[in-house]
C-alpha cells in the first residue's frame, strides 16, 4: 500500500485521526499499518511545524526517547536548512508500507515502511529547487487504551547527526547517530540473495588503444535517475553507497578493468535479466578499496568542493576517525549555486554536499576527463 500526502495540514490532521485521537463509535480502530503511516507523515510535517513536538505527540509518548529525538531531528532538519540560506516552501511524504507483523501479544505490533521524504525550497531570489530523501523504516507498536501507540522506530538516515548538532543535541547522542552509521558502512551485504563471488571477468584482446571520454552529463543523470530507486541490472546491498558510485562511473564511461574479486574494477552481469549470479570486485562495492584503486587512475584528489563537478565523488569519513564510510555523487548544483550529490544506503536526491557533522572528514575526487586502454 502506498499513501502520499503534501499538505502539512493535511498530515497533521490525519495523524491526529490515526494515532492520537479515539475512534469514532461507529468506527474500527485504525490499525497498527495506519497508526506507523501517520507517524512517519507526522514526522514529515513536524519539520515545518511551530511545535515539532505537537505533531509528534498524536502518536508518540510526549516524554519519551523517541518523541524527544524526533523532536530535535525535525528541529534540526528546518534549522540546518535556515543555515543554507534555504526557505522550505513544502514538506511532502510518499508512504509505502512494506509489511505488518503482530509481535509478540495481541497489543503489540511491527511495521516496516520505505518513506521518501521531498523538500521544496528556494533561496532569496531564486527558483524553487527540490531535493529528496528515501528512508527505511521499522514502526514499533504498542496499543494503548484502544489505540496505536508508536513506542519505537529504527532506521538509518545519514543526515541525521547533522539535525542533531543543529538543534543542540548532546554529544553523546550524536556520538550514537554516528556509530550507527559507521557500523552499517561497515558491512556491504547483498541483500537479493547471492554471495560475492570471485569470478574473472574476460575481455576480449585489444589491437589498438581506445581512448576514453567521461561522460559528466550522463554520469549525473544516472545518479538522478536512480537516487531514489534501485537499477534493477545490478545487485542491491545493505550499504549500497559505493555500488551506486561506481554504477554511475561506469554509466559516465570510466573503463573497467578485469580481475577477480580482490582485484580490478568490474561488475559482471552474466548476460541475465537475473542479478542472482552476478559477480563483482571488491573495489565496486567498497568505498575504501574504491577510493584506493581509483585514486591515480580513475580520479584525482582536489582540495576544495569547488573543483567537483557533475559525475564527480565526495567520500565522508562521519566521525573523523580516518576511516571513510560513504561516498556520494555530484549531481550539479541547486539554485543557490551550491552545490547537490545523489547517494545510496539512505537514499538521497539532490541534496546539499555537506552531509556531516562537526567532525565529518571529506575528500574529493575529481573523475579523469578520459582514458587511453
Amino acid at each position: 500500500m502506498k499513501h502520499r500526502h503534501w499538505s502539512r495540514l493535511a498530515l497533521v490532521a490525519l495523524a491526529a485521526t490515526a494515532c492520537g485521537a479515539a475512534a469514532a463509535p461507529a468506527a474500527a480502530a485504525p490499525g497498527p499499518a495506519a497508526a506507523a503511516t501517520a507517524y512517519l507523515q507526522a514526522r514529515a510535517a513536524a519539520i515545518t511545524a511551530a511545535e515539532p513536538g505537537a505533531v509528534l505527540a498524536t502518536c508518540t509518548t510526549p516524554a519519551g526517547t523517541l518523541a524527544a529525538t524526533e523532536r530535535a531531528v525535525a528541529r534540526g532538519t528546518a534549522l540546518r536548512a535556515a543555515q543554507l540560506g534555504h526557505q522550505i516552501d513544502s514538506v511532502g511524504s510518499e508512504i509505502t508500507v512494506l509489511d505488518a507483523v503482530p509481535g509478540a501479544t495481541r497489543d503489540t505490533a511491527t511495521v516496516s515502511a520505505h518513506v521518501i521524504t521531498t523538500i521544496v525550497w528556494h533561496a532569496a531570489g531564486m527558483e524553487r529547487s527540490t531535493e529528496a530523501s528515501g528512508v527505511d523504516h521499522t514502526v514499533s507498536l504498542q496499543r494503548v487504551g484502544g489505540t496505536w501507540q508508536v513506542v519505537g522506530d529504527s532506521y538509518l538516515d545519514d543526515l541525521v547527526p547533522s539535525y542533531l548538532e543543529a538543534a543542540g543535541a548532546s554529544p553523546a547522542k550524536m556520538r550514537g547517530a554516528v556509530r550507527r552509521l559507521e557500523h552499517a558502512a561497515s558491512r556491504p551485504i547483498a541483500v537479493s540473495g547471492n554471495e560475492r563471488t570471485s569470478v574473472a571477468r574476460t575481455s576480449g584482446i585489444r589491437r589498438y588503444n581506445d581512448i576514453l571520454t567521461y561522460n559528466r552529463d550522463a554520469a549525473a543523470g544516472y545518479a538522478d535517475r536512480y537516487a531514489l530507486s534501485y537499477n534493477p541490472g545490478y545487485v542491491r546491498f545493505g550499504a549500497d553507497c559505493a555500488n551506486f558510485a561506481s554504477q554511475g562511473g561506469r554509466a559516465g564511461g570510466m573503463p573497467v578493468t578485469s580481475g577477480d574479486y580482490s582485484n580490478g574494477w568490474w561488475y559482471n552481469g552474466k548476460g541475465t535479466s537475473s542479478t542472482s549470479d552476478d559477480s563483482y570486485s571488491l573495489s565496486w562495492i567498497n568505498v575504501t578499496k574504491q577510493m584506493s584503486y581509483w585514486n591515480g587512475s580513475r580520479t584525482d584528489w582536489v582540495t576544495s568542493i569547488n573543483s567537483l563537478g557533475k559525475g564527480d565523488f565526495v567520500y565522508y569519513d562521519w566521525s573523523g576517525d580516518g576511516y571513510w564510510d560513504h561516498v556520494a555523487v555530484v549531481a550539479g548544483s541547486n539554485s543557490a549555486g551550491q552545490k547537490v550529490v545523489d547517494a545510496h544506503t539512505t537514499d538521497y536526491y539532490r541534496t546539499y554536499w555537506k552531509m556531516g557533522y562537526s567532525s565529518t572528514r571529506y575528500k574529493f575526487a575529481r573523475v579523469r576527463a578520459q582514458w587511453v586502454v
